[in-house]
């Protein structure tokens, strides 16, 4: 009993998705292996069939009016993540993303549980992501600039906290090759207060294949002095897309990361190298990913570590073929919508 009550709605999407995607672990990473397809497909066919309806049931609670089964785009992604650090041991997480759709609002407002992809962060199995809140989005959005803003219960220094979040983000129009990108993002927490993300983009397309964005991160934060040493934080991230011509749709990028502290003295506090390659299966909605890398951590001297991810992801609900760009090669990228995710 007690145990059912500390349960939240991720939590129970978390173990429902760990139950079937550990079932088909091993068939994803043999493409060759082909178990009893139908039964997979029709259970993957329930439960997106599930997941459109509850968020069906969500929409009505906004609006009076009948939910538009043909409007409703809700999509759960859920994966299996395991990791391996040289330093820090192994570690196996679920996670889960889903961003439902609610059309009786003009989709001017949506439901957001799990990870948040919009942040960046130096430990892949950090939980300070984990979130579920309400996204409001600006009347006055336009192509090149947007207004968010949440409110929900977001995991924040080893705990959950009721917060709030507005951000904008402008892209800037210039004659060069460069398109920069500005977004700036203001936190408040009931118990880790205040807080500040500022990020800024510069994206250029470099022939047909390559896609290059550097990107420079500053942070603060008032009551988590843990995080920043007590100052701020300046991260410099270096990413190289590639795009890659195969015959399953396969995503491929090169990272070179550095993250400072300002206290008590600007330091770095770590460098990492790393590439990421995702690929499709042979299944539509479900993909894999491996992420090897080297890092150099100022909490071990600054010794080369090796570490290694491997990543199972599988997509339920609204069109649940999975593009192999999502969440991994920015949309920017003019080439993106050029490769083929079937």
């Amino acid at each position: 009993m007690i145990f059912a009550q500390k349960l939240n709605s991720q939590d129970i999407i978390k173990l429902a998705l760990v139950g079937f995607l550990s079932a088909i672990a091993t068939i994803a990473v043999a493409d060759d292996a082909d178990p009893t397809p139908d039964k997979i497909e029709e259970i993957h066919e329930d439960w997106s069939e599930w997941v459109l309806g509850t968020a069906n049931k969500i929409d009505g609670f906004f609006s009076n009016s009948q939910a538009d089964e043909d409007a409703q785009k809700t999509r759960i992604r859920g994966w299996i993540q395991g990791q391996y650090d040289e330093n820090e041991g192994s570690k196996v997480r679920l996670r889960v993303r889903a961003r439902v759709s609610l059309p009786n609002t003009e989709n001017r407002i949506s439901l957001v549980i799990g990870d948040d992809q919009d942040e960046q962060t130096l430990d892949p199995a950090n939980e300070d992501q984990q979130n579920v809140s309400l996204q409001f989005r600006s009347k006055r959005d336009t192509a090149l600039k947007t207004v968010r803003f949440d409110l929900g219960i977001r995991r924040r220094d080893s705990k959950y906290q009721l917060y709030g979040r507005a951000r904008h983000t402008k892209i800037f129009e210039t004659a060069s090759a460069w398109v920069p990108r500005l977004t700036n993002s203001f936190y408040y927490f009931t118990k880790s207060r205040f807080e500040y993300r500022g990020e800024a983009q510069f994206d250029r397309v470099l022939g047909k294949n390559l896609f290059f964005r550097p990107t420079s991160v500053l942070r603060w934060y008032e009551n988590n002095p843990d995080e920043c040493n007590g100052g701020w934080c300046y991260d410099q991230f270096f990413s190289l897309y590639q795009r890659l011509d195969q015959k399953k749709p396969a995503a491929l990028a090169y990272d070179l990361e550095f993250y400072f502290r300002e206290k008590p003295e600007f330091d770095v506090f770590d460098t990492v190298i790393k590439a990421r390659y995702r690929r499709k299966t042979d299944r539509d909605w479900l993909f894999w990913e491996v992420e090897p890398g080297i890092h150099f951590p100022s909490d071990y001297d600054h010794d080369l570590t090796f570490r290694i991810l491997v990543k199972l992801e599988g997509i339920f609900g609204y069109n649940t073929e999975a593009n192999i760009n999502d969440y991994f090669t920015p949309a920017e990228a003019d080439w993106a919508s050029q490769n083929p995710t079937n």
